[in-house]
C-alpha cells in the first residue's frame, strides 16, 4: 500500500450526527435542522464529531456517500463506532473495482479529541499522513499540534470462524459468503472483540430503500451466490 496524505478543512462540532436522517447522501449536505453544522458539506472535508447517533442505517448512508463521491476525506471520532465503520468496509469491500474514495476513519478519544477544537482560530486545516500499510497516522492541525492515531479501517483482524461442530475454522462456500466473513472480522477488530461466536438469528440491514448502493450492495450479494444463513 502507498501512504496516504490528505488536507482538508476541518468541520467541527462536539455534537454526534445520525448519518441517516441528518446527511443526504445524494450531496453530503448535512440536513438535520437540530445539529450545529445543518447547511454544512461534508464532501471532501475532514469531518470530526464525537460519534454517529442513532440507527444502524447509518452504515447504509455511508456506503453511498462513498460510491456517490460525496463522503468526506477523512473522520476524526472521539469514540470508535462500528456503524459508521462498517458502511466504509462494505464499500471497500464489495466496490473495490471501482474508483471510490474510502475515508480514513479514526478515533483519538476524549483528550485528543478535544484539542481539534478551534482555540480561537477561524480555520483549521487538517493534515493527516498515513505510514506504508496505512494504519498509523499522523494528524496536525495548521501544522502545530499533531496527534498520533490509527485508522481504523486499515487495522488487521486475527479473529477467525471456528465451526460449531468440530473446531475446524470455517471455510466459505462463496465469494458472498467469503466477503460477508471479512467484513465481520474487520468490524469484529474495530470493535475490540477479542472471538467471533456462533449465531442462531440476526437483525437484517440494507433493506431500507437509501439509494441505489444499498440496492446494488443486494445485488452484488446475489451475482456473488450469497445465502442468508439464520433467521432474520
Amino acid at each position: 500500500m502507498v501512504p496516504i496524505t490528505i488536507t482538508g478543512k476541518a468541520l467541527y462540532s462536539d455534537v454526534g450526527i445520525s448519518f441517516w436522517g441528518g446527511i443526504d447522501p445524494l450531496n453530503g449536505n448535512v440536513i438535520d435542522q437540530t445539529h450545529p453544522l445543518h447547511g454544512k458539506c461534508i464532501k471532501d472535508a475532514i469531518l470530526c464529531i464525537p460519534s454517529g447517533r442513532g440507527s444502524c442505517t447509518g452504515s447504509q448512508v455511508m456506503l453511498e456517500l462513498c460510491l456517490n463521491g460525496n463522503g468526506p476525506q477523512a473522520i476524526i471520532l472521539r469514540d470508535v463506532d462500528a456503524i459508521l465503520c462498517t458502511g466504509a468496509v462494505i464499500a471497500e469491500e464489495f466496490f473495490n473495482d471501482e474508483n471510490i474514495s474510502i475515508p480514513i476513519i479514526c478515533a483519538v478519544g476524549e483528550e485528543r479529541f478535544s484539542q481539534l477544537q478551534r482555540n480561537g482560530e477561524e480555520d483549521v486545516t487538517i493534515s493527516i499522513e498515513s505510514n506504508q500499510d496505512n494504519e498509523d497516522v499522523v494528524i496536525r492541525m495548521n501544522g502545530k499540534h499533531e496527534i498520533c492515531s490509527k485508522n481504523l479501517l486499515a487495522m488487521k483482524s486475527i479473529l477467525s470462524f471456528i465451526d460449531g461442530c468440530d473446531g475446524e475454522a470455517q471455510q466459505p462456500k462463496s465469494q458472498a459468503e467469503k466477503l460477508a466473513q471479512r467484513v465481520v472480522q474487520r468490524i469484529g477488530c474495530i470493535s475490540g472483540a477479542t472471538e467471533l461466536i456462533p449465531i442462531t438469528s440476526a437483525h437484517i440491514d440494507a433493506v431500507t430503500y437509501i439509494g441505489q448502493g444499498g440496492l446494488r450492495f443486494a445485488q452484488r450479494l446475489v451475482e456473488l451466490d450469497g445465502k442468508v444463513k439464520v433467521p432474520t
